[in-house]
């Protein structure tokens, strides 16, 4: 099959970037020794509620002590949380054992993955955590969560500090008047405040020299900049394409990849992932020379390929640990499909080398599979039933909103789900435009940017070509699902009564599974989660 796109990830060994404000920060407590004056706060069921109030902003992990992953977090956010009580940051950092006497506060935050990680305002949630868990990410994400979403500029001074302050993507609102767009993209950088800065301008100077009155502007990182492209990108459409501006604009000719955005990169399938030591300090040399490179690439071979450089925690989250070749770089490919093929070690890293593999990916002469796939299913059920081999044809189908469920059959969340689901799909019989779809994650593999890290998982891909999964958190009710396709969706999704099967509250539970109960632990320590199974409460 021929291979439309090509996504090249530099995976790297060290450092991005000079020392920053975090690692100054992080400076200030640098005999910390764990277990010793912690300034972690434990609560339990009986104090959780009582005292959660009383703190303004506050940063919870809900583990459970059996957990492996766990146990390489516990140090990590205590040294975090030393940092922050040091330098008199406003946030209380929380811990909750899930496992017990924090067994029920768990089980009301639907924290059934641990670890698990939440901001709280004044005992009330806001969201869910999902970034690294080095001390340094922690300590980035509580300083990104306070404070305005979006910082005022009225001076030229600011507005030139702000666009090389920080090594991720920034973004500038330009609006001379209240407009729509004004309004998403206040809505925009609360939502993603956590993953890059947002600030707004009004003056009329500046609106000039932004050359705005009614748009948005993306910087990017200054030790990014080169000739090859330009360092600033503009929106001034539809508000409701803000978010996938706002998304791909983070993905450079040659840009960095991390946890947190690798669905941006992984989107543009399939994707040429390099890993090398990346470091424009110390290794400045050699990382320049290993970028121009495959920005000489970029320049050819984009929209078609897109490249990308990441470091040492990203290269197990890609490829073997031991697939080092003598120039320390190594690539691997993701297919369009989603599924990983890690190039042979011995091909060392050349700009020839690297264009032959870029042409084979184009040519179809690089096969990625999925590591395992059951045989696909006869389709009986409004439910359609995916496994790994029709996952692209059915989910990834341009022309169709697709709802996707990863479940396990032994969890016992998923089969609370199943009449929901069946109705769901009863629901939207009507509506051509609409797949409601589910896959057992744990018989087949799940293609990126896909990631199923707890049972259930649901994403909604809306019609379109290179969309980007949208990840449902909301509440796992007919409502609920109903009104996050729509809030998602350009279009009017059809929705009817359910047939008559559906609406007999005797009615066993379709497509149930053999019970099962374990708990279990899957990924690496950064990010790594483990589940408890079927909670019987």
């Amino acid at each position: 099959m021929l291979l439309r796109l090509v996504c090249v990830v530099v995976l790297v060994i060290s450092n991005v970037a000079a020392k920053d404000d975090i690692d100054r920060l992080l400076d200030t407590v640098e005999g910390f020794i764990y277990g010793i004056d912690s300034k972690v706060v434990e609560l339990d069921d009986d104090t959780f509620k009582k005292e959660m109030v009383n703190y303004p902003t506050a940063f919870v992990e809900f583990v459970a002590p059996w957990c492996p992953h766990c146990k390489r977090l516990t140090p990590d956010f205590e040294r975090a949380a030393k940092v922050v009580h040091t330098n008199d940051i406003p946030v209380t950092f929380v811990k909750v054992n899930c496992d017990g006497p924090g067994y029920h506060t768990c089980h009301d935050a639907n924290a059934d993955i641990y670890p698990t990680l939440k901001l709280y305002r004044s005992g009330v949630e806001e969201r869910r955590y999902y970034g690294e868990r080095t001390p340094k990410d922690l300590v980035r994400y509580v300083l990104n969560m306070l404070g305005d979403h979006a910082k005022l500029i009225s001076t030229e001074e600011e507005l030139n500090k702000f666009t090389v302050s920080d090594p991720q993507y920034m973004f500038v609102g330009a609006f001379a008047e209240d407009t729509p767009l004004k309004k998403e993209f206040l809505k925009q950088a609360e939502a993603l405040r956590e993953f890059n800065k947002f600030a707004i301008v009004t003056d009329p100077g500046l609106l000039q020299t932004l050359g705005q009155t009614n748009g948005v502007v993306g910087f990017q990182p200054e030790f990014l900049r080169s000739k090859w492209e330009a360092p600033t990108k503009a929106f001034t459409g539809d508000p409701f394409n803000l978010n996938d501006f706002i998304q791909s604009a983070k993905v450079d000719l040659v840009g960095i990849i991390t946890r947190k955005n690798a669905k941006d990169f992984e989107v543009a399938r399939p994707l040429l992932i390099t890993t090398f030591d990346i470091d424009f300090e110390v290794n400045r040399k050699h990382t320049n020379y290993v970028r121009n490179r495959l920005l000489k690439l970029a320049a050819e071979y984009a929209p078609r390929v897109s490249f990308c450089m990441g470091n040492l925690n990203m290269t197990r989250y890609y490829a073997p640990d031991d697939r080092y070749n003598d120039t320390g770089v190594l690539m691997t490919v993701i297919s369009e499909e989603g599924w990983e093929y890690t190039v042979p070690k011995e091909l060392e890293f050349t700009y020839d080398n690297a264009k032959k593999v870029v042409e084979d990916v184009l040519a179809g002469n690089i096969e990625a599979k999925p590591y395992k796939t059951e045989e696909p299913p006869v389709q009986k059920k409004r439910v359609k039933r995916v496994v790994s081999t029709t996952f692209h044809d059915i989910v990834l189908d341009e022309t169709k909103h697709s709802l996707i469920e990863f479940y396990s059959p032994y969890c016992g969340h998923c089969k609370a789900l199943i009449p929901i689901y069946n109705e769901l799909a009863s629901r939207a019989r009507n509506d051509p435009n609409i797949v409601i779809a589910k896959m057992d994650a744990t018989a087949n593999s799940v293609p990126r940017p896909f990631e199923s890290r707890g049972f259930p998982t649901i994403y909604l891909v809306p019609k379109g070509k290179s969309v980007r999964p949208i990840k449902f958190e909301g509440s796992r009710t007919i409502e609920g699902f109903i009104e996050f396709m729509q809030e998602n969706t350009k279009e009017e999704l059809v929705f009817v009564e359910p047939e008559e099967k559906y609406l007999k509250k005797d009615q066993p539970k379709q497509d149930e599974e053999e019970e099962g109960n374990t708990g279990t632990c899957s990924g690496d320590g950064g990010t790594g989660q483990c589940s408890a199974g079927k909670q019987e409460l």
